[in-house]
């Protein structure tokens, strides 16, 4: 009965009222007149708009823009602009014309309402437009010309923004939760007590434990950073100003539910530790040290007496290590789905061996607990399928009653992942979640798995090898697997954790994502797997000559195409690392191929070596036989032991060594080592430097500028200047292409204390002017060049700084147009400083790969609908594409700050990770500018209740942002 009650309520819960956001902007604020301001939505599109236009502030604006809710320069197609033009007033909504029609000479109000059903216009109550398929138009700013006008005094625009998936169960689906809770405890309870308690034998400590437990230990400050660590990061951060887990950088925050069992856990101990790498570290480490203990028990539990031969622990050390040390070590899910996976696998033959219901529901929870973290989650439910047989024999010999109370027994437990996917959530908002993620991130069905391969095979070299030495001893297992094996065997172990491998990777290949850190998931059953196989060849003893030489070649294969791949490691942790030279931007192939492991000249991904290594093997066995000694070793399990231990001991070689080679530079692992001696936690904001505002500047220069050709224009500059001072620039219509610029002298005081001339420059086509700083020395006037940036955009300053000779009395600028526009700031006198000059008291953003090594700073969030616009951007460099630096700008992909960015002018400062050896660039630090002050507007904050099954206006569609749908 209790079961069944937990079925129905875990079924009931998806559909339960929710109490849900309803976020409400006012502007302009009560009692101040209109003024621009940005107001930057996410997603972009609010729920509803409301907006009076007083006919007064038309004509008293005469031409322009009365109302627009994004800038003149952004995409047409999605804002509102109320226009005033030669007595006429026009309105572009979602980029369809609305109305165009004289203003009245009264004192009339249009009033305009979009919502859901479309977009309508009244004139003092009368309707004048209605378009009923009409979206809500996009705000990014709200914009007037009308500023400081009295006339202005009723304009004015109330916007409810789109805070969809932030909800909180009401009274009633309180209720259901507690009482599924309850129902399902007490189910299990009864199960122990019916069917007896679930008894797992222990396993004697060995020596192997501490060498396993001291590694992995050791990884939390020499791991490497994995490409997504700080995107969960920043998931779970965001988390608390949000109200839910949505995804913090792009697909416009849309909620992970019902994936977000691990995130639920780093918001929850990253609050302890201020979201700190190596602070969040340490709850891979706890997942990885149970699942230690659960592949031990599961080996004590399956192999019996034999679990007690000192090399099993040794064995399975290696194979875990292996598997661990490349994929273990990360904040995305995959740990906790490794850790659930082995305590179900344990589970699951505790309850084959026992013939146990509890043990089975117990293994069938924590399963569905693994699919509470993610996609790959699924892979936890592969070592339920042998459990079937034994399960249907039970159920065979029992009474009905018997078998529908074990069924119901089953099933209930399977509802675990129900409080944890839907408590704050709906069956509505997964829907509509769901959908969001296949529209704006790229999604793969089952059959184009091939990707995952791909994306296995362009990494690292230490990614590669765990998979393929499961692929390789897989393959063997198949091709060699002779008779049936008695259960309790070192055989028949391997021949289940086979196939429970093989059903683990075809739950991933279900997986919509193909990438490679995917396959920490495999991990639990390849270990075990792999370490049957480190145990006792995956040949039988009978196999032929040929049939062993063959299954030699396949692992040789695997080592040399394993070993083939490249030792890099970015972001961060490609510093110090060994092995070619990792400098370059980008890398040919015989560059490339330069950085796979090697000792001197020999390559580790030469067959050749392997070759070397089989045949010894092999003539070593032949001598013993021919002795009558018995042979140790085969050549594919010999290959295969060689491949493991050289993985495991190579990858801490080059990770342990890396902070060394790199030192007194910062690396992952010195900073980790900093945190644990010191218990600090600012990450890089301890070790960047900038190039900021000396104390003292330089006064005016005596001189004015001598500017010519198309810097004579006296047109403003449609870009907000990247600090006080003059600007000069060559943005003129139409433009020749030509012009110059000399800056009058500007004195270097001499008490200063500047050591470098910061010049910010902005155009299109830099590289192309003649851009320099002149020094007056008292041995004459030396040229300074200054080299700027040509991949920045035309609203992206860039501060080019050289250093000052000294001494120097005076310095001027000197530029030189020769092609498109230029634009030229005062020279300022700078000094290198820490980063935290800049960071400090600001909102700063720090992307999806550094997040999680600024924990300090006050980062900028994404809740109610909107985003709080950063003053400060941070980011890693390294190489690395722009297009994934910039995946929270991007409008096609649902970027969240997308629309802040419309508004924002980017500073890049001039900043250094000094220290060390030579290294890729680290990273970038930019101050961002507003052409308007930010969220001058008024808050509101209701609340309603909606049901489960309610979804609303998708934002899934190309009718939304205009992005077509790219699979």
């Amino acid at each position: 009965m209790l079961a069944a009650i937990a079925v129905l309520l875990g079924v009931a819960i998806p559909f339960a009222p929710v109490t849900a956001s309803d976020p409400v902007v006012s502007w302009p604020q009560a009692g101040k007149l209109p003024s621009s301001t940005v107001v930057p939505l996410s997603p972009p599109r609010p729920l509803s708009l409301h907006a009076t236009i007083p006919c007064a502030a038309l004509r008293a604006v005469g031409n322009g823009d009365v109302l627009r809710t994004v800038p003149a320069g952004a995409s047409p197609a999605t804002g509102l602009a109320v226009t005033a033009a030669a007595g006429r007033v026009s309105v572009l909504a979602a980029g369809t014309p609305v109305l165009d029609e004289p203003i009245p000479a009264d004192g009339c109000d249009y009033r305009i309402a979009a919502t859901a059903t479309g977009l309508s216009i009244t004139r003092d109550s009368a309707p004048v437009a209605n378009f009923p398929d009409l979206p809500v138009p996009s705000v990014a700013a709200l914009i007037t010309a009308a500023e400081g006008m009295p006339q202005a005094g009723g304009l004015a625009v109330v916007l409810h923004t789109d805070d969809r998936y932030n909800s909180q169960p009401n009274g009633l689906k309180t209720l259901l939760l507690w009482a599924h809770l309850i129902a399902l405890g007490a189910t299990l309870v009864l199960a122990w007590r019916h069917w007896g308690p679930v008894r797992i034998p222990r396993a004697r400590p060995r020596w192997a434990d501490l060498v396993v437990g001291v590694t992995a230990t050791s990884w939390v400050l020499l791991g490497p950073v994995q490409y997504d660590d700080a995107w969960y990061v920043l998931m779970s951060r965001n988390a608390g100003a949000s109200g839910y887990l949505g995804n913090y950088v792009y697909m416009f925050n849309a909620t992970e539910n019902p994936f977000v069992l691990s995130q639920y856990l780093m918001q929850f101990w990253g609050r302890l530790g201020e979201f700190s790498l190596w602070w969040l570290r340490l709850l891979p480490l706890a997942y990885g040290l149970i699942t230690w203990v659960a592949l031990r028990r599961l080996l004590t539990t399956t192999l019996g007496r034999t679990a007690g031969n000192p090399w099993v622990p040794w064995a399975l050390g290696l194979a875990f290590l292996a598997w661990w040390l490349p994929y273990g070590m990360t904040l995305r899910p995959e740990p906790l789905i490794l850790c659930l996976t082995a305590v179900t696998m344990l589970l699951a033959e505790t309850a084959r061996r026992r013939e146990s219901i509890p043990a089975a529901a117990a293994a069938t929870l924590v399963a569905a607990l693994a699919l509470s973290c993610s996609p790959s989650g699924l892979v936890a439910w592969a070592p339920l399928a042998p459990a079937l047989p034994w399960l249907w024999r039970w159920l065979r010999d029992r009474s009905w009653k018997s078998r529908s109370v074990a069924g119901l027994t089953v099933v209930a437990t399977g509802t675990a992942i129900v409080p944890v996917a839907f408590a704050d959530a709906t069956f509505g908002d997964v829907l509509e979640a769901t959908k969001v993620h296949r529209w704006y991130y790229g999604s793969f069905a089952w059959y184009e798995e091939w990707r995952h391969i791909d994306t296995l095979m362009s990494g690292p070299w230490a990614l590669r090898l765990p998979v393929l030495m499961t692929l390789g001893v897989g393959l063997l297992v198949a091709l060699g697997r002779g008779r049936r094996a008695a259960p309790g065997t070192v055989r028949w172990l391997m021949l289940s954790s086979a196939v429970v491998t093989a059903l683990a990777m075809a739950f991933l290949a279900l997986s919509p994502t193909k990438w490679v850190l995917h396959f920490g998931a495999l991990a639990a059953p390849a270990i075990v797997l792999l370490t049957t196989a480190l145990l006792r060849s995956p040949l039988p003893r009978t196999t032929g000559a040929v049939a062993s030489i063959a299954g030699a070649g396949v692992l040789i294969a695997v080592a040399a195409a394993g070993f083939s791949g490249p030792n890099i490691w970015k972001p961060f942790s490609d510093r110090g690392q060994s092995f070619g030279n990792h400098l370059p931007p980008s890398l040919s192939k015989i560059e490339l191929s330069m950085t796979a492991p090697h000792i001197g000249d020999v390559f580790l991904r030469d067959a050749k070596l392997w070759v070397g290594l089989a045949v010894a093997i092999a003539a070593f066995g032949l001598w013993r036989r021919r002795r009558r000694l018995g042979v140790l070793l085969r050549p594919e399990r010999g290959v295969l032991i060689a491949t493991a231990l050289l993985l495991v001991i190579g990858m801490f070689a080059v990770f342990a060594y890396a902070p060394f080679r790199q030192a007194p530079g910062w690396t992952v692992a010195s900073g980790g080592f900093e945190f644990a001696t010191t218990g600090r936690t600012a990450g890089l904001a301890d070790h960047v430097q900038v190039l900021a505002d000396a104390d003292v500047q330089p006064p005016a220069p005596a001189e004015p500028a001598v500017v010519r050709g198309d810097f004579v224009t006296t047109s403003p500059l449609p870009v907000p200047p990247s600090a006080p001072g003059a600007v000069w620039h060559s943005r003129t219509t139409p433009p020749t292409g030509k012009g110059a610029l000399v800056t009058g002298w500007y004195p270097v005081p001499a008490t200063g204390d500047g050591t470098h001339v910061t010049v910010p420059v902005l155009g299109e086509g830099l590289t192309a002017h003649r851009l320099e700083v002149q020094a007056d020395t008292p041995s004459g006037v030396v040229g300074l060049p200054l080299t700027p940036d040509a991949a920045l955009g035309a609203r992206h300053w860039q501060e080019l700084a050289v250093a000052l000779p000294q001494p120097a009395r005076a310095i001027r600028v000197v530029a030189e147009q020769r092609g498109p526009w230029l634009a030229v700031g005062e020279p300022r006198l700078t000094k290198i400083r820490p980063v935290t000059t800049v960071t400090d008291g600001q909102t700063v953003f720090a992307d999806q790969l550094s997040a999680m090594l600024w924990p300090d700073i006050d980062h900028a969030e994404v809740a109610h609908g909107m985003t709080n616009p950063p003053t400060v951007r941070v980011s890693a460099a390294e190489h690395i594409d722009p297009g994934v630096l910039s995946n929270s700008t991007f409008t096609d992909w649902g970027g969240n700050f997308a629309t802040s960015a419309q508004t924002a002018t980017y500073v890049r400062m001039a900043s250094a990770l000094p220290g060390g050896p030579e290294t890729a660039p680290w990273g970038t630090v930019d101050r961002i500018v507003y052409d308007f002050p930010t969220r001058q507007v008024d808050f509101g904050f209701r609340h309603h209740d909606r049901a489960g099954w309610t979804r609303l206006p998708t934002l899934a569609g190309e009718e939304y942002i205009g992005r077509k749908y790219t699979g």
